[in-house]
């Protein structure tokens, strides 16, 4: 039987040898980048953070500098998915290719293609459809951001002014969670998901750029889309965010590949906020690659979108 937030069905993932972190190096070169060779392209990693065995997916760009500071891209995954299918599914290795980014793509807290709750979202989320609960993972999933960031600027110095958070699904509802409790995390991009009420946030303006289909069966349009009746008791995230950020009520709309995306006018520079909606588009990642049941090819390319955002909004 399928549960809430995820379609059902396991993701392929590639089974590459598993790069356990080098904790003393950590220990003995507090500070230092780019010093750790022999870790470009894709890599497995393992790491105990915060009493977890946890593991994630690092791509480094092979063609640059490790010792030049480079922006960083945490994408994170759906109830049952992995960080390998984010791998396949948002294309972001290309995009990191050509821009010149790192990327990393952690698995939840239970690890990959598990029924555990795979990350902490926040309590008072908005409810999946049929009014279910999203599961809510008990671990620190805030240290895991430090510790892999610590560890991925070994391999390569990070622009620590430029790091971003996307996700999809529940990865979606971590992404609004992250945004409004990180501050040191510039813009995020949550697709698919939806949030809790924004009155125990502690950041300040926050860029944000939201992605749905208008026929997700699995999280309700209305978790983001104030166009649309949210569910019993909750304020759309896009609402929520132009509220927190201070922008007007009023949007200008632009037309992208089966759908459009509105920008809400008179946001301070600091705190741009965008939905994007795509019309009759499932529970999937728009733009998507490969042949995952997660990836809608025939919509414009959610990874292109955000990553345009964060560079025009977030930068």
């Amino acid at each position: 039987m399928c549960l809430v937030l995820v379609a059902c069905g396991q993701d392929s993932s590639t089974n590459l040898p598993d790069a356990r972190v080098d904790d003393d190096a950590m220990i003995d070169a507090p500070g230092a980048c780019g010093i750790r060779t022999g870790q470009r392209g894709k890599t497995n990693r393992a790491m105990k953070i915060a009493g977890l065995d946890r593991t994630y997916i690092v791509y480094l760009p092979p063609n640059v500098d490790p010792n030049q500071p480079i922006p960083l891209v945490f994408v994170h995954h759906g109830f049952t998915m992995s960080g390998d299918a984010m791998f396949e599914v948002t294309g972001y290795p290309a995009l990191a290719d050509t821009e010149q980014i790192a990327v990393v793509f952690p698995d939840g807290q239970g690890g990959p293609n598990t029924l555990d709750p795979p990350w902490n979202v926040g309590t008072g989320v908005c409810p999946a459809s049929g009014g279910g609960t999203p599961p809510n993972a008990a671990g620190d999933d805030f240290a895991m951001l430090d510790a892999i960031k610590a560890d991925v600027a070994l391999d390569q110095c990070l622009d620590l002014e430029h790091v971003y958070v996307t996700g999809f699904s529940m990865g979606g509802y971590f992404s609004h969670h992250t945004g409004c409790m990180r501050e040191d995390i510039r813009a995020v991009a949550p697709h698919s998901g939806g949030t809790h009420a924004f009155d125990s946030c502690t950041t300040g303006n926050k860029p944000v750029i939201i992605f749905h289909g208008t026929s997700d069966s699995i999280v309700p349009n209305g978790c983001d889309d104030p166009s649309v009746t949210p569910p019993q008791g909750v304020t759309p995230s896009a609402t929520q965010w132009a509220q927190k950020n201070g922008c007007a009520g009023t949007v200008t709309r632009r037309t992208v590949k089966n759908g459009s995306c509105v920008y809400y006018d008179d946001c301070p520079a600091d705190g741009q906020v965008a939905l994007c909606t795509f019309t009759s588009m499932r529970h999937c990642w728009a733009g998507g690659k490969g042949s995952s049941i997660y990836a809608c090819a025939d919509f414009e390319d959610a990874t292109a979108l955000e990553w345009a955002f964060f560079k025009q909004h977030a930068w």
